[in-house]
């Protein structure tokens, strides 16, 4: 009997069988009053980070940063229609306003405008609206080709560096289909899956995904190889059963103490995901979440008739604030990452389950059912992560280990 051995190796490009080419127009406000000392105009390199990100998976994106336009400090909501925020244009300060007058591109572009903040509201418990200054990084039309990055109440009233590339990819994503939970239901599971290894968990959003991951002990470092700053997710995390977790084997990349006790169980439950990384003291429902293969369902929807992206209604996807930001922050020494444009991870993530099933259903993205298989399937910088068992397979004493194929093993054993 003979344990698994990790090894770290690092990653090289990603290719996609599907490319496609996606479309930005970007105006950004300046405070002209401050001597334009307060610019929401996102840099070259915030940029090119997110071009990069697109690129590593096969992907064109095309961002013209284009027109200054006049500071508002607040983006208004429709008065008389609290669900219209992007076809609202009844006052100079309103999106569409802005949009219509400045928006040069046409059919198959999306439309963004970088500001200060934007005007939302929320129901109180005797059925009346409240509306409020939001506070929020941004909001973008899940489906549609709108959306904002708006950053007043961050560092320095314009966020970081990381920040704005971030929150652009994050509200882009939106545009483009995806929601902050996957393809769970967000009213239970809430914005926060520590398993949806992406931009688009209020997790990793600000945080930085692999760095996210490393800081909340969720893989170890050998493991950090497989995972971007500045990514959307690629279905490399396993789902985890709040009702029943088994803290020794964790993620399957390592133990996590789940409910937070000191000690390990093979079998506790924990809310994980409703209210943040704070998930010590969550007390919400129960679930299965899943991590999901976001990459391989993005959509534009930039290019759909001009009459159907006016009239039609895109939900609407308010994003993280400044406050939930402080207050979900799970350790202070979780530091941001600094921005670059990064190298791409490339290879694929197997799930062992050592059933005799490939079929993938209830547990990891691509599933097989033998390390043997895992490995014929395995091209170079891919990860196999075994369920946690002991491996007799017939046939494999002969069985190699490439040493481009990197195996995680929780409390797995195989016999050779």
């Amino acid at each position: 009997m003979k344990n698994l051995i990790i090894v770290i190796l690092l990653a090289g490009l990603a290719t996609t069988s599907s490319a496609d080419t996606f479309r930005i127009e970007i105006d950004y406000m300046v405070d002209t009053s401050l001597g334009n000392a307060h610019s929401h105009m996102p840099t070259q390199a915030e940029i090119d980070a997110v071009v990069q990100m697109f690129a590593c998976q096969g992907h064109t994106l095309i961002i013209d940063v284009d027109d200054q336009i006049t500071h508002y400090d607040v983006l208004q909501l429709d008065p008389n229609d609290r669900d219209n925020f992007f076809g609202f244009s009844g006052t100079n300060d309103s999106f569409k306003a802005i949009k219509d007058a400045n928006f040069d591109n046409g059919d198959g572009w999306h439309y963004a405008i970088f500001g200060h903040q934007y005007e939302w509201r929320r129901q109180e418990t005797d059925g009346s609206w409240t509306y409020f200054d939001s506070g929020s990084s941004g909001l973008g039309e899940r489906g549609g080709d709108d959306f904002v990055v708006t950053l007043g109440t961050f560092s320095g009233q314009t966020g970081t560096p990381f920040d704005k590339a971030s929150t652009l990819a994050h509200e882009f994503g939106h545009n483009l289909g995806l929601s902050h939970c996957g393809v769970s239901d967000c009213s239970d599971i809430g914005p926060n899956m520590p398993n949806l290894g992406s931009v688009m968990s209020y997790n990793y959003q600000l945080e930085g995904v692999r760095s996210g991951l490393l800081c909340n002990q969720l893989i170890p470092e050998s493991a950090d190889w497989l995972f971007k700053e500045l990514d959307y997710s690629g279905g490399r995390l396993c789902p985890l059963d709040e009702t029943n977790l088994d803290e020794t084997v964790g993620t399957l990349f390592r133990a996590v103490d789940w409910d937070c006790d000191g000690s390990l169980s093979t079998s506790t439950s924990q809310d994980l995901s409703t209210d943040g990384p704070t998930w010590c003291s969550n007390a919400g429902n129960l679930e299965t979440i899943a991590d999901f293969n976001e990459w391989g369902s993005i959509q534009s929807n930039a290019a759909m008739s001009p009459d159907l992206l006016r009239t039609q209604r895109f939900p609407l996807e308010p994003c993280i604030t400044s406050e939930e930001v402080n207050a979900l922050r799970r350790k202070a020494e979780c530091a941001q990452p600094t921005l670059s444009t990064e190298s791409c991870v490339s290879g694929r993530t197997y799930w062992v389950k050592g059933s005799g099933s490939s079929s993938g259903t209830g547990s990891c993205n691509r599933a097989v059912d033998t390390v043997a298989r895992g490995l014929a399937v395995s091209t170079p910088n891919s990860a196999l992560i075994l369920e946690p068992r002991t491996y007799s397979e017939s046939g494999a004493t002969g069985l190699v280990i490439d040493e481009d194929i990197v195996i995680y093993s929780a409390k797995s054993t195989i016999i050779r």
